[in-house]
């Protein structure tokens, strides 16, 4: 088995003349490019059975053999993909199972039903352009531009993308390299996988949005291991939502897009506890401004799909909500353009790419005199992680118990506070969950989203106002003014009503002992 570890871009079939004559790749070049064509078969179950359990199954013709390929595992973040790889020569066209090694596919492979059910599911026919590369800090890689396209049945889809797979050294020039590429050439990280493009043309949909996975920490980790190791989750739940969001099929896909920013800038004011804040700066600010390009566009579509679809029912014969729901609905599909378009842009691009290169290059250990926050004593740079999250967390709960000494006479910017650092500290006990006993923290941690989801639609019917003064709406038009003040008057009762809830959530959480 092999980790393969590659960068992938995208690029335009116009821009492919630009790539290939650009001085810096030639510059770069230690070997003359080879040209071959490359004919793939994927394989499957008809219920997919292989892409569920995470594993991609291809044959593929170079020259006069025959090579299996199996990949699964690892993961894909800000265009980097690692994943597991298993390869070996095979007689034809035709899947070969006494060439598996590895026991968790020989377990996998070993069900009959799985073995008689594999067929060819597409193909791809791929043009390759391949040449070795010698990196700025002596690292090697290997560039690939292919273009071809995805086959099943009488569909298919065009390819034209880069991939640079790391042959030796560290992934950092990788990041750089496309960095500068992307000043002369309009190259997008690509989130998807061929495969995965693949099993989109066959079935006609791509996997459901996805949620954050569970992040792998040891407890004896650094606090710097840790907080990378945070950071790729953190963008592997971005990307993995990317090409979703930009169909604009599906609301969650943003959504979970939006949770991702949200956890990773939360990951980056826990860290600065220990971290000098000015190492995180730069960063902070881009995802603020990306956080930014989502927010309208999120708030519109809770307003739409939920405010709104809970008051339309009662009121549907109303001339004025009809033509409110007209208006919010062109709303929200601006503001959802405007979100689409910021993460087609260069500045998408050139933000993630920076992010995966400073993650590498660890500019946070520089920084001198790396403070202990006074009011987190025992977080400096050298205790574990485990020790960290304990004091980190401990911290957090007594903010949230101060505000819920006085929670019945909070002002709503009191409350809207209490939601942040409720969400805080919510995202902080998933990231170190997995150091602590699970049944404990489990029921914390659904605690503290009771009070996020009440707290949550509260803070919806503020928004929800802010909304509604946005809408173009002409004095003379009172039908539109009439259907504006149902919905307030719905907004203001739910608000009264979840702020009787959020008394009872606030004693439910409390009666959770600490579990760190």
């Amino acid at each position: 088995m092999s980790t393969e570890i590659e960068l992938k871009l995208r690029l335009p079939p116009d821009a492919v003349a630009r790539l290939q004559h650009n001085p810096l790749l030639k510059s770069l070049s230690i070997s003359n490019s080879v040209r071959q064509k490359l004919y793939s078969v994927y394989y499957d179950t008809p219920d997919f059975d292989l892409r569920r359990n995470g594993v991609a199954l291809r044959l593929r013709h170079e020259g006069k053999r025959w090579i299996q390929s199996i990949k699964g595992g690892g993961s894909a973040a800000a265009g980097l993909h690692q994943r597991n790889e298993w390869e070996a020569p095979v007689l034809k066209a035709q899947p070969d199972f006494t060439k598996i090694s590895d026991p968790s596919l020989i377990r996998l492979f070993s069900t009959t039903s799985l073995r008689e059910q594999l067929r060819p599911l597409f193909t791809t026919v791929i043009n390759r352009s391949t040449r070795t590369l010698c990196l700025a800090d002596g690292s090697e890689a290997e560039f690939c531009l292919d273009r071809g396209k995805i086959i099943a049945g009488d569909a298919s889809v065009p390819i034209c993308e880069i991939e640079l797979e790391l042959k030796s050294g560290s992934p950092l020039p990788l990041f750089q390299l496309a960095r500068d590429l992307l000043h002369n050439i309009p190259v997008r990280l690509e989130s998807v996988s061929k495969a995965e493009r693949g099993y989109v043309l066959v079935s006609g949909s791509r996997s459901p949005p996805s949620k954050a996975q569970l992040v792998q920490l040891a407890p004896e980790m650094s606090v710097s291991e840790a907080f990378k190791t945070i950071t790729w989750n953190c963008l592997s739940h971005l990307h993995d939502n990317e090409a979703g969001m930009l169909e604009g099929c599906d609301i969650e896909y943003l959504h979970q897009m939006r949770v991702a920013l949200r956890r990773q800038r939360s990951a980056l004011s826990i860290f600065s506890k220990v971290f000098s804040k000015a190492a995180f700066t730069q960063i902070a600010q881009e995802l603020k401004w990306l956080t930014g390009q989502f927010g309208p566009a999120r708030d519109w579509d809770v307003f739409v799909t939920e405010t709104l679809a809970m008051v339309y029912p009662a009121f549907s014969a109303h001339q004025g909500m009809l033509a409110l729901r007209e208006k919010c609905e062109q709303m929200r599909r601006h503001h959802n353009k405007v979100a689409r378009n910021a993460v087609e842009s260069g500045h998408y691009t050139e933000l993630i790419l920076n992010l995966g290169a400073w993650l590498y290059a660890e500019p946070w250990l520089a920084q001198p005199g790396l403070p202990v926050s006074d009011d987190l004593p025992g977080t400096g740079s050298d205790v574990t992680v485990k020790e960290f999250s304990g004091t980190l967390l401990a911290h957090r709960h007594r903010q949230l118990k101060r505000y819920g000494r006085k929670l019945g006479s909070l002002s709503a910017p009191e409350l809207h506070a209490l939601r942040i650092i409720a969400k805080k500290q919510r995202y902080a006990a998933e990231f170190f969950a997995g150091f602590y006993p699970h049944k404990e923290t489990k029921r914390y941690i659904q605690s503290l989203s009771m009070l996020q989801d009440i707290l949550g639609v509260m803070n919806d019917t503020a928004i929800a106002e802010r909304l509604l003064s946005e809408l173009p709406i002409a004095k003379d038009e009172s039908d539109e003014h009439e259907a504006v003040g149902i919905i307030r008057g719905w907004g203001m009762n739910l608000a009264l009503v979840k702020k009787l809830e959020l008394n009872k959530a606030w004693k439910h959480f409390n009666r959770n002992d600490s579990f760190w």
